[in-house]
C-alpha cells in the first residue's frame, strides 16, 4: 500500500504532505479543484510517461514522492534483480524537469522508467481510464475465467503441452542433426578415416619428432653411443673401475668422518646409476633405422601437423572430433528408427493434448456462463442494468498456435443495451462503466491476486440514489482487504468510505494552489454538505444521517 505521498510543484500542488492509510480514502472537492492532478501524480511515481505540463508555471521542476509498504514476492524480487535494498521500506521518487524531461529513483538507487512501470503493475491498478485498465487485456479476461476452472482440467493441459513440446523439440532436433549430418556425411567418413589411420595418442607429435630425428642422424648417435661406452666400460682402465676404487679407499675410513660417510653414500648411488647407463648404450648400438621406417615417420608426423593446423586443436581434440563424427556418423543409421519412434509418440501426445484442450474448452464456456449470471444483479444494482455481457472462446485449430494454457482465443463483449450486437469492452464500455464493472467483478468475487492498491476515478459518473448508495458498498468491502482510493462527487460514495481527503482550490499572491486536508468526521460531516448542494442545517442533518448509514 501507499503510506505516504509528498508532491512538489506539480500543476497546481504547489507543496502537498499526505499521509495515507489502509481501507478506502475518498478524495472530494469541487469540479476543478485538482482531483485529477491527484491521479496524475499517482501515474507519474508508477512510470506514467513524463509530460511537461505537470511542472508548475515557473517552477524548474516538478517532484513526487511515495512511500510503499508491500511484502510482494514478485516485488521484492522485481528489487533485488535491480540490486535495490528493501530492507527498510521502499521510497520511489520521481523528478520532471520543466522540459519534460524525467529521472526517478528507489531507495536512492537511479531506476528507468521501465522499472517503475513494473512497481506500477505489481503495486498499484488505476480504473477509469481506458489505457491503464487491466481489465481491458486478454490476458486478464482470461484469468477472470479460468479462475473459475477446476485446476485439475487446466493442470492436464498444461501436462500434455509439456509433453508434446518435449517430443517436438526432440524431433527438431533430430531433423536438424540428421541435415547436418548428412551434408557432412561423406566428408566426415573420409576425415575420420585419415585421422584413425594415424593412430593418434596423447604426446604423439612429440614422439614422432624425436623418432625422426633420431633416424636422419642414427650414424652420428651410433658413434657417439659406442666412444661413449668404449669409454665408460670396455677400455683397461673405465669410468667403473675408477668408481669402484674411489667407493673402496672412502668406505675404508668413512667412518672417522661425516663428510667422508656422505660422500660415501653419494659414491654408491653414483655406481648404481652407473650400471644402468650400459644397457642404454647398448640399445643404441643395435638399434636399426632404415629408408623405408624413417619416411613412414615423417609422412606421419608431417600428417598429424596437417591434421592439427587443419582443425585447429592438439591430439587430444582430434581424437574428440574423430568420437563425435563416429556418433554422428552412427545416428544417422538409425535415425530413421528414432523419428519412427517420435512420430509416433507425437500423435499420441497431440491427442493427449486434444483431449485436454477440448475439455478445458468446454469448462471455460461453462465458468463464462456462470460469470455472467453472477454478475448480472450486480451490474444492475450499479445503474448497468442494459448491458449485456457475453464470452467469446474460440479454438484455434493451427498446432502452431497451441500453447500451456489451451488453445482458446478468450475476450469478453459487451452489448450497451439489449438487443445491440456483442463488441469489445473498449469499443462498447465508458471509463465510468468499466469502472462498475471492475466493482461487479470484484463483488461476485471474480477477481484474484490484485495490486495492493486501487484508485477509482469517475466510478461514480452517470449515477445516483441507491445505485450510489450499492457502489459505495462496495468500494468499502473492497477497502478491507485493499487500500481502495477513491475520486468521487457523490455523496453516497463518500459516506461509506474508511477516511475522506477535501481538494480545495485558493488564490493567493495571485497564483492559484490546491491543497489537500484529511477531514474529522465533523468536517465530513461539512463536506457531504457541501456534496448535497450547500452547507445548511438541512443538509448538514441529512450528511449526518448517510455518514452514519455509511459507516455502518
Amino acid at each position: 500500500m501507499i503510506v505516504s505521498l509528498h508532491v512538489r510543484q506539480f500543476a497546481l500542488f504547489e507543496r502537498i504532505e499526505l499521509e495515507l492509510n489502509k481501507g478506502m480514502t475518498v478524495f472530494t472537492g469541487e469540479t476543478g479543484a485538482g482531483k485529477s492532478i491527484l491521479v496524475d501524480a499517482l501515474g507519474a511515481v508508477f512510470g506514467a510517461r513524463a509530460n511537461a505540463d505537470w511542472v508548475r508555471h515557473g517552477a524548474e521542476k516538478a517532484e513526487v514522492i511515495a512511500e510503499i509498504d508491500s511484502q510482494d514476492t514478485r516485488l521484492l524480487q522485481l528489487l533485488k534483480e535491480q540490486d535495490i535494498d528493501a530492507d527498510d521500506g521502499i521510497i520511489i521518487r520521481r523528478v520532471i524537469t520543466a522540459e519534460g524531461r524525467s529521472k526517478a529513483w528507489v531507495n536512492g538507487i537511479p531506476t528507468a522508467a521501465g522499472v517503475l512501470k513494473q512497481i506500477g503493475t505489481i503495486c498499484f491498478d488505476l480504473h477509469g481510464q481506458h489505457e491503464h485498465q487491466t481489465l481491458m487485456q486478454p490476458e486478464f479476461q482470461q484469468q477472470i475465467i479460468d479462475a473459475r476452472v477446476e485446476p485439475t482440467v487446466k493442470q492436464a493441459v498444461q501436462k500434455a503441452y509439456t509433453q508434446l513440446s518435449e517430443i517436438n523439440k526432440r524431433l527438431r532436433d533430430l531433423h536438424g542433426n540428421r541435415d547436418n549430418a548428412l551434408e557432412k556425411e561423406t566428408w566426415m567418413r573420409e576425415e575420420s578415416e585419415r585421422l584413425l589411420a594415424l593412430d593418434i595418442e596423447d604426446g604423439l607429435e612429440d614422439k614422432l619428432e624425436t623418432e625422426c630425428e633420431a633416424g636422419r642422424n642414427i650414424e652420428q648417435v651410433q658413434q657417439a653411443a659406442a666412444t661413449a661406452l668404449n669409454l665408460f666400460d670396455e677400455q683397461e682402465v673405465t669410468v667403473r673401475n675408477l668408481l669402484g676404487e674411489i667407493i673402496h679407499q672412502v668406505e675404508s675410513i668413512a667412518e672417522h668422518h661425516p663428510s667422508l660417510q656422505e660422500a660415501y653414500a653419494l659414491l654408491t648411488q653414483m655406481d648404481a646409476l652407473a650400471s644402468e647407463v650400459s644397457p642404454y648404450l647398448q640399445e643404441v648400438l643395435d638399434s636399426h633405422v632404415d629408408a623405408i621406417s624413417l619416411q613412414q615417420a615423417e609422412d606421419r608426423l608431417a600428417d598429424l601437423r596437417a591434421a592439427k593446423r587443419r582443425h585447429d586443436t592438439d591430439e587430444n581434440g582430434l581424437l574428440i572430433l574423430v568420437n563425435q563424427w563416429q556418433e554422428a556418423l552412427s545416428a544417422l543409421d538409425t535415425a530413421s528408427w528414432d523419428e519412427e519412434a517420435l512420430l509416433a509418440q507425437q500423435k499420441t501426445l497431440e491427442t493427449a493434448y486434444q483431449e485436454a484442450a477440448k475439455a478445458l474448452h468446454q469448462a471455460r464456456i461453462q465458468a463464462a456462463d456462470k460469470l455472467v449470471q453472477n454478475l448480472r444483479p450486480f451490474l444492475n444494482q450499479l445503474g448497468l442494468k442494459n448491458m449485456q455481457l457475453s464470452a467469446s472462446i474460440e479454438p484455434r485449430s493451427d498446432k502452431n498456435t497451441w500453447k500451456t494454457d489451451g488453445w482458446d482465443d478468450i475476450q469478453l463483449l459487451a452489448a450497451a443495451n439489449i438487443g445491440e450486437p456483442f463488441k469489445s469492452l473498449a469499443d462498447t464500455a465508458s471509463g465510468g462503466e468499466l469502472s462498475r464493472l471492475v466493482l461487479a467483478l470484484k463483488g461476485c468475487g471474480a477477481l484474484e491476486n490484485e495490486p495492493d492498491t486501487a484508485i477509482f476515478d469517475e466510478v461514480d459518473v452517470g449515477i445516483g440514489g441507491e445505485t450510489g448508495w450499492c457502489v459505495g458498498e462496495l468500494l468499502r468491502n473492497m477497502g478491507s482487504e485493499r487500500q481502495v482510493l477513491v475520486v468521487s462527487h457523490l455523496p453516497q460514495v463518500a459516506a461509506c468510505a474508511h477516511h475522506q481527503v477535501a481538494i480545495e482550490k485558493s488564490v493567493k499572491d495571485n497564483r492559484t494552489r490546491t491543497n489537500l486536508t484529511l477531514l474529522t468526521n465533523e468536517q465530513r460531516t461539512s463536506e457531504i454538505a457541501r456534496m448535497l448542494g450547500g452547507v445548511n442545517d438541512e443538509s448538514l442533518s441529512h450528511a449526518a444521517t448517510m455518514l452514519k448509514r455509511g459507516q455502518t
